[in-house]
């Protein structure tokens, strides 16, 4: 639990001591915006094109359209929304419905046949298709671009993209990052999933501190923002492990990024991008083990490297053993998770004896203190994370304020569950497997109930 606690105290020291820097809170105008020189800004979606993705791809480029509807020919002279989709037929379906948007709508339909030089495939594959049609000139602006990059399901409300473009016409960094919140189809997924991802925004407090220091620990594929030039050089073609696919593509461009350029490249915007759960446990779980799955190959990949092996001793030893603690605690979450449910009960009982009938505390006062506050972390950091998610939820007070009480109440075995999957993670690496497989999470309750019939 103390080795849990440490990383749940940096969370903590996070939120109590930096809250301003983790989301921007000044609202930005358009007004505001045409008094900056604001960078042309590509969203770019990356899909597999699979079933039930059409709906929710479209729903994200409804709220950038929505922006531009504000100042049509302001914001349609640097906004510009690209799909790299494996699906001709989605993609043929997109430009026919935003055929008449404000801001320009691409399609770029990746090849079956195509292929990268080193092999590359699951999500780099679409990656760096993109980069190579950029390379070759396709879509290029005449001055500063960046490129925010959208999973199928992100949305981001007219407001935070004023923020983020006012954002990057001042920011010096070229890879940034920003919070996640996960109300969209709130209660269209299972109870425990949504106690699940209670557990995420407050773990962005985090990721603000790494991205901030410039040792990118962690890396979440959306919200991220990327000078195209710097995505341009480095690209996505980042091969195989042992001829199985990359299934973190995020950790490892970032840790080519870091290895490159060192960590004045990173930098934390504090827009909000919004996103969904997983509908069932099944999924949720699925997504778990490929996070961490991933990361172990990252990590496997780095070591590896040339440019790594250059660095001094001290970053090398930050950046493995930081993701390596990273990884630990999160799967030590089920351990722990076991052994409080096989003792709680025998501590508690000798808790109220100690304090009613005389009898010796079952642990000495600073140690009981400290478990306390480890516990208090941990029940908060729900909290908090179940009223950021709802906050956007457009849910009312008393819908709300009863779905972070079930949340709270439901993280014992949400934790368990999230944390199983991160050390059976952790355990299937350690027994040598080395095969993987990226099955997107499903976002639609449709396409979920049909991906769990075909097992």
């Amino acid at each position: 639990m103390s080795f849990i606690g440490w990383r749940m105290f940096s969370y903590w020291r996070s939120f109590l001591l930096h809250w301003k820097k983790y989301r921007r809170l000044e609202s930005v105008t358009t007004e505001n915006l045409r008094s900056v020189a604001v960078p042309f800004v590509k969203i770019q979606i990356t899909t597999r094109g699979a079933a039930g993705s059409f709906e929710v791809i479209e729903r994200g480029i409804d709220n950038v359209i929505a922006l531009a509807d504000e100042a049509p020919e302001f914001y349609g002279r640097f906004l510009s929304v690209e799909v790299v989709t494996e699906s001709e037929a989605q993609g043929e379906r997109l430009l026919k419905a935003f055929a008449h948007a404000p801001v320009e709508v691409d399609v770029l339909v990746i090849p079956s046949e195509y292929q990268t030089p080193a092999g590359t495939q699951m999500k780099a594959r679409g990656l760096h298709y993109a980069v190579e049609q950029r390379r070759a000139l396709w879509n290029r602006k005449p001055g500063r671009t960046f490129i925010v990059h959208y999973d199928e399901e992100s949305v981001m409300v007219p407001g935070e993209l004023r923020k983020l473009m006012g954002c990057l016409a001042e920011t010096p960094s070229s890879i940034l990052e920003g919070p996640i919140f996960y109300p969209l189809d709130y209660l269209q997924a299972s109870p425990m999933c949504r106690s699940m991802e209670a557990n995420r925004p407050i773990g962005c407090y985090e990721c603000r501190h790494v991205m901030e220091a410039g040792t990118p620990l962690h890396l979440h594929g959306s919200n991220l923002v990327i000078e195209e030039s710097l995505e341009n050089e480095i690209g996505w073609d980042i091969g195989c492990l042992d001829g199985e696919p990359f299934i973190a593509e995020d950790y490892v461009f970032g840790m080519k990024a870091f290895t490159r350029y060192g960590g004045d490249i990173f930098g934390w915007h504090g827009c909000v991008m919004l996103e969904q759960p997983p509908f069932s446990v099944r999924s949720a779980f699925k997504q778990r083990y490929r996070w961490v799955f991933g990361v172990l190959q990252g990590l496997a990949d780095l070591k590896r490297s040339s440019r790594f092996g250059a660095l001094s001793a001290t970053t090398r030893f930050a950046l493995l053993w930081g993701t390596r603690y990273r990884i630990a605690s999160f799967a030590m979450g089920c351990v722990v998770s076991v052994l409080s449910f096989a003792v709680l009960p025998a501590f508690l009982t000798k808790t109220v004896a100690s304090i009613y009938l005389n009898q010796a505390a079952p642990l000495p006062g600073p140690a009981s203190a400290w478990l306390s506050l480890v516990g208090m972390m941990w029940i908060g950091s729900v909290f908090v994370g179940a009223w950021h998610n709802l906050a956007d939820s457009g849910l009312d007070g008393s819908t709300r304020k009863t779905e972070i009480a079930r949340a709270v109440v439901a993280a014992p075995i949400a934790g368990l569950i999230e944390s199983s999957a991160a050390l059976w993670a952790v355990l299937a690496w350690a027994r040598g497997t080395r095969r993987v497989s990226w099955v997107p999470t499903p976002k639609t309750l449709e396409a979920d109930a049909a991906q769990t019939r075909k097992g």
